[in-house]
């Protein structure tokens, strides 16, 4: 009897300690955290980056928080909670420091601040809001937290394993709730079964596994001192007492639960700094080093997508060797992974040159071009990829020049042709010489055009000869020999053309085509007057005859109308006329009689 009021005692204190634990943790409250990361130092600059991350873990809205931050801060950034939080920024008078006041932050909202400091040891952070201060998330306020719901806990244990008739399911599923560790590396207690044992371990390696997968991070850093992270190192395993079985199955399934919470951090990381911090992680112990690498692949691909989103000016080849060099700088990384995304980004870059040089069209254009040219090879590139993009500027600029000569003067054919034209000495020779010939042949166009209406001396005066080869010269002279002769041709007589002597610049076939030319069409434009006056006589009788009717008609109709034409009118013959006369006497004798 004295055993079972024992057990219902404990079991009423018990109770009563579970109902106000449960109370005291579902109150409102506000609880924000706040969490400082350890300073890294950049290698090529003198101050060191910092990020502040700040949540409320509470169940209620922390409104006007002052941030204080007392230190040497160079610059910093703000990952704000909402895209529409207004905040507000001061100065420090008596330091370098900066106080940011921030609205709000809701349940679970979180805002980070990353800063570049010269001396990170000086800096303090204090937070606070309208309900009190923030605390930090390794304070000892937490600690004291800890250690009361630990002391609470133990005071419950105590009690309840003060009888041995109090040892049941209900022991066992606190136990396995709070503090399943303990399970995890006890020894089997004398009074549980091998079976009942092994069911309570398996229930706590299910609940801690449980508990691992609810495990949030502020930042990637966090997954350092995870739970995840603590199964995962061979040393702590070994502290288990566990078969090989259990352990196999430990180490499984918190490498995958580690492996996707690392995944899921690196998809969040969008600055330099959380990079610096995800490459920063080693591999736990106890994961796959082949799983581990197909991870690290996935930071690498999305690291190469972030640089390259960053580079805007990928044409401006030094400035973006040395943003690539810096940014790969920055990161840890082994040969390996420093030589697969080096070349990624060379990949990248080459495509990317290539097509932005090929788009290249217009005069504007040129000077990019130019500049190509004068610049050095990164590091970045082979001689023969260097090479085979320098190809493709050297064609885009031959063809900007060639189209550009099709609409110039002769004056810029000369500059080419006398060399002075500085911009073409910066294409390979096989260039120079295309455009070289292509000015050339343009050049003497010019001279044959100007040579139909300018005699020789004038296209002396004009024209420098001295550009062209003699071949060439001789060539052209003829050409305008030829031009003037069969001109002169086409503007003589057709009356003794066949006697004009035939010069030597003109073929003797040619010439006489021409003549036959000249005399065939001057026959035909004879027989073309001809035909023209032959057709300007019928016209007039046609004319003649349709007046003839019309005028008859008018008769018809008004018999008086005859006396209107004079003597000297030809319209009709004398004698058509005179039978006109007696058709008016017939008019109107009939007229007369149908009055009677």
């Amino acid at each position: 009897m004295k055993k079972f009021l024992l057990g219902v005692l404990g079991t009423v204190i018990a109770g009563i300690f579970v109902a106000l634990f449960t109370l005291y943790i579902n109150k409102e409250k506000i609880d924000v955290k706040y969490n400082l990361s350890a300073p890294i130092p950049i290698p090529s600059e003198k101050y060191s980056v910092q990020q502040l991350k700040i949540q409320n873990v509470g169940n209620a809205i922390a409104e006007n928080l002052v941030i204080t931050l007392n230190g040497n801060i160079q610059k910093y950034e703000i990952k704000k909670y909402s895209g529409q939080d207004n905040i507000q920024e001061f100065e420090l008078t008596d330091s370098n420091g900066k106080q940011i006041c921030y609205p709000k932050l809701p349940k679970d909202g979180s805002i980070i601040i990353t800063m570049n400091i010269s001396k990170p040891d000086s800096l303090k952070v204090e937070i606070k809001h309208d309900k009190g201060k923030a605390t930090e998330v390794f304070s000892s306020q937490s600690k004291i937290g800890y250690a009361l719901l630990f002391f609470i806990i133990s005071i419950l244990f105590y009690l309840v394993s003060s009888t041995k008739y109090f040892i049941d399911d209900y022991w066992i599923s606190s136990v396995l709730q709070y503090d399943k560790k303990k399970i995890l590396t006890k020894q089997q207690p004398f009074y549980f079964s091998e079976s009942k044992w092994k069911e309570i371990k398996t229930l706590a390696i299910k609940n801690e596994l449980a508990e691992i997968r609810n495990e949030t991070f502020i930042s990637v850093e966090g997954l350092k001192d995870s739970k995840a992270t603590f199964y995962l190192t061979a040393q702590n395993l070994e502290k288990l007492e566990l078969s090989d079985d259990e352990k196999k199955e430990m180490i499984s399934e918190t490498s995958e639960i580690y492996l996707k919470n690392l995944r899921i951090e690196y998809n969040r990381t969008y600055s330099e700094y959380e990079y610096i911090m995800a490459f920063s992680i080693l591999r736990p112990e106890l994961v796959e080093e082949a799983k581990w690498n197909e991870e690290r692949e996935r930071l690498l691909s999305n690291y190469k997508d972030y640089c390259i989103s960053r580079c805007y000016n990928f044409y401006d080849i030094p400035n973006t060797a040395v943003y690539f060099d810096n940014v790969l700088s920055s990161i840890i990384l082994s040969d390996i992974e420093k030589s697969k995304i080096k070349q990624d980004i060379k990949q990248w870059w080459l495509k990317n040159l290539k097509q932005w040089i090929n788009g290249l069209s217009s005069d504007s254009d040129k000077k990019y071009i130019e500049q190509f040219f004068q610049t050095e090879k990164p590091n970045y590139f082979t001689q023969s990829e260097w090479d085979s993009i320098k190809n493709i500027a050297n064609d885009k600029y031959l063809e900007i020049i060639l189209y550009e000569l099709s609409y110039s003067s002769k004056n810029d054919y000369e500059k080419i042709l006398r060399k002075e034209n500085q911009k073409i000495n910066l294409l390979s020779d096989d260039c120079c010489k295309k455009i070289k010939k292509y000015a050339e042949q343009l050049y003497c166009l010019s001279i044959m055009e100007d040579s139909l209406i300018l005699s020789h001396k004038e296209l002396v005066d004009k024209y420098d000869f001295t550009l062209l080869e003699s071949k060439r010269i001789t060539a052209i002279l003829k050409l305008i020999d030829k031009a003037q002769s069969i001109e002169k041709l086409l503007n003589s007589p057709v009356e003794g053309i066949d006697k004009l002597e035939i010069p030597e610049s003109v073929e003797k076939s040619f010439w006489n085509s021409i003549i036959e030319y000249r005399t065939k069409n001057a026959e035909l434009n004879d027989k073309l007057q001809e035909v023209n006056n032959e057709e300007l006589k019928l016209k007039v009788k046609i004319e003649k005859v349709l007046s003839q009717l019309t005028f008859i008609n008018t008769i018809l109709d008004s018999p008086d109308e005859i006396d209107r034409i004079e003597d000297y009118e030809d319209l009709f013959s004398k004698g058509n006329y005179e039978n006109l006369r007696k058709i008016k006497d017939l008019l109107e004798s009939n007229n007369t009689r149908e009055k009677e």
